[in-house]
């Protein structure tokens, strides 16, 4: 049970004992005596476990009675009032009235039907006790009756308006709430878009190279307290200079976003940081067409399969902008991490291991463009010797 259902409930036993007290009680004559107390008693006993119950199974919730304020209502009139107006041998008009403390304790959590239907209960359960007496003038209770009555109308009427004030106040209260969740959902985008604009590139997603390098130096000291090992790449997209001369600033833009879209999308997919609230931002710019990856728990087999799965990525081969689709090549360089080298050693390291990356890249292109070509074989010897190894049908060769 919740503090405030169980206020409720508490509160219950206070008003059968003040219901039920005074019937006992030589204040009205005649008392109506132990063995009936007793047996109010555990019909009241009864009631309050049906309550607990209800309160702990959850049951209020799915019929709408909030801390089962009703059902405690409808129980304790029908206890206090119409239990005890039939059992009692003289029922006094003054204590059935006290059961009108049901209706008061559940007040601000009842609606006004609610309020309206143990109001109705409760005149039905009066009415039916004292009808005889209210319509005889001259029976000895007459006037105490018709009393009880009207006062009992006033406060029917009078907790009816309040139950309408209560119901008010909740519906007011539920849409401050929601204005106020509203309010917090629209401040925590702000503080994403103030964030974003902050520490990441206008032009990409990318961080900002200060911030970067404060996640580097995260990352570090990660690695340094764990063990864990993590790597650095650096990744340039090949002939982004001439792409720049070639295009204009809307179609380089594009570009870029798409490729640090794509890229950090490929890394992300690989399953190198367990974040899954955004936190994690792979790549940081470094410059024009370079880019800082940062590669946790990946010692430099690692980095190096993260660096061929960003070669091979099919969404990284060809851009589509507003140019027409771009071709793709990327030059990486990766380094692992060693404890104890500074986050600048680092940098370093890593723009050396890029250069190699490069210079490599040049010589395959190198390569492929003068393809090595076989030599003839030699057709003629240079002195005695070769002739007699080479075949009789060589000697007519020219000698090379």
């Amino acid at each position: 049970m919740l503090n405030r259902d169980l206020k409720g409930y508490l509160c219950g036993f206070g008003a059968y004992a003040a219901c039920l007290v005074p019937a006992m009680l030589p204040i009205f004559q005649p008392s109506i005596g132990m063995e009936l107390a007793a047996r109010l008693a555990l019909a009241a006993g009864l009631a309050s476990v049906l309550v607990a119950l209800e309160l702990l199974t959850g049951f209020e919730k799915r019929i709408g009675d909030a801390g089962a304020s009703f059902t405690q209502g409808l129980l304790g009139i029908g206890v206090c009032g119409g239990l005890y107006a039939l059992l009692a041998p003289a029922a006094e008009p003054q204590v059935v009235l006290m059961s009108l403390i049901w209706i008061a304790i559940g007040l601000n959590r009842l609606t006004p039907r609610q309020v309206l239907a143990l109001s109705v209960l409760y005149m039905g359960v009066y009415l039916n006790a004292f009808s005889g007496v209210l319509l005889d003038a001259s029976a000895p209770r007459h006037a105490d009756a018709l009393y009880v009555l009207l006062v009992s109308v006033v406060l029917n009427g009078f907790m009816d308006i309040r139950a309408r004030d209560y119901r008010h106040s909740h519906h007011e209260k539920d849409e401050l709430r929601d204005v106020a969740a509203r309010q917090a959902d629209e401040l925590e985008e702000a503080k994403t878009r103030i964030h974003a604009i902050t520490m990441q590139d206008l032009d990409t997603i990318a961080l900002k190279y200060p911030f970067f390098k404060q996640e580097l130096k995260r990352a570090k000291e990660t690695a340094d307290a764990s063990g864990v090992a993590f790597s650095i790449g650096l990744m340039e997209i090949d002939h982004f200079a001439a792409l720049q001369k070639q295009h204009a600033d809307t179609v380089v833009k594009q570009f870029l976003r798409e490729v640090v879209e794509r890229a950090s999308k490929v890394l992300g997919k690989l399953g190198l940081t367990d974040a899954e609230d955004g936190s994690y931002h792979p790549l940081g710019k470094v410059g024009d067409g370079l880019y800082g990856i940062i590669l946790p728990r990946a010692n430099l087999k690692g980095g190096l399969a993260c660096a061929r799965q960003l070669h091979s990525a099919i969404e990284l081969q060809s851009i589509r902008t507003m140019a027409g689709a771009l071709d793709l090549t990327l030059t990486i360089g990766v380094v692992e991490y060693h404890s104890g080298e500074s986050v600048d050693e680092l940098m370093e390291t890593v723009g050396r291991a890029l250069e190699r990356a490069r210079l490599h890249h040049m010589e395959e292109l190198q390569a492929t463009a003068k393809p090595k070509q076989d030599l003839p074989p030699v057709k003629a010897a240079r002195d005695a010797t070769d002739l007699r190894l080479l075949h009789y049908k060589e000697y007519d060769a020219p000698v090379h």
